[in-house]
């Protein structure tokens, strides 16, 4: 290798890595990872075509950097080094997950069974490729009769925590992100704006909801977001989110909108 014996000859640090399939959020489609091409595809109804039907071995970006930041931080100069792979699984297999992720979540707002990382590491990249601009606010099914109303908020195969806030007009709560979290943000009372920005770049999605006709808006992974009272009396808020706050590993990074 060029690199290799250039750094050799220098005395300079050089690390050659042998990296499998690599996926995650916000992959070019088309390009060079069936996982971004299927999750453009499956998400705007697109017809996938299964070509080859191999067993592929994956990593997800995260996990990869991980790595990467480890051989920095140990001063590693393996000039050869094969990154191991994180899951393996045939392609057919990532088309049937991606086309019940759309089933349960994107058609019927249920947060999908998810049995390991792999699954909820694929689940939230699926988010990413959708179109948010048309997909939120989503509404609820208010059922009203003599007694008032009734709503259900979430339909979840899987755990997860969930809490209540109240906040004051003009008041704004989040401006965070989160990298591996599945939030819903449900509005039942009051008027708010739902903020979203892509950590990266500058477009700001807002949504305005209103507990007249109560909503909600998911929170994709690296998206940084906040929840806004644009009305005159209090807020009602409730939040879900698929694990329990660990102060010692919050997942939340603060950055403003």
């Amino acid at each position: 290798m060029l690199l290799s014996e250039w750094a050799k000859n220098n005395n300079a640090r050089f690390s050659g890595l042998i990296i499998p399939n690599v996926f995650g959020p916000f992959g070019k489609p088309f390009y060079n990872s069936v996982v971004a091409t299927f999750c453009h595809q499956i998400s705007r109804y697109d017809q996938p075509i299964l070509e080859n039907d191999v067993p592929l071995k994956l990593i997800y970006v995260g996990e990869l950097v991980n790595e990467i930041i480890e051989l920095i931080n140990n001063k590693d100069t393996t000039h050869y080094k094969i990154i191991p792979h994180t899951a393996e699984v045939r392609v057919s297999g990532i088309l049937n997950l991606l086309l019940y992720f759309r089933e349960s979540y994107q058609e019927n707002g249920i947060i999908p069974k998810i049995k390991n990382s792999f699954e909820l590491q694929l689940f939230n990249t699926y988010r990413c490729y959708m179109n948010l601009d048309n997909y939120f606010p989503r509404k609820y099914n208010v059922k009203l009769d003599e007694r008032g109303i009734f709503v259900e908020l979430s339909r979840s195969e899987i755990s997860g925590q969930t809490s209540f806030s109240t906040t004051k007009p003009g008041i704004t709560r989040g401006n965070h992100f989160h990298t591996r979290k599945i939030e819903r943000f449900s509005v039942i009372k009051g008027k708010a704006r739902i903020q979203l920005r892509r950590i990266g770049t500058d477009k700001v999605y807002q949504f305005f909801l209103d507990g007249n006709n109560p909503g909600y808006v998911d929170m994709p992974i690296w998206y940084t977001h906040n929840i806004t009272n644009t009305g005159d009396e209090d807020l009602y808020t409730i939040f879900w989110i698929n694990e329990h706050y660990n102060p010692e590993d919050p997942d939340t990074f603060f950055e403003k909108v």
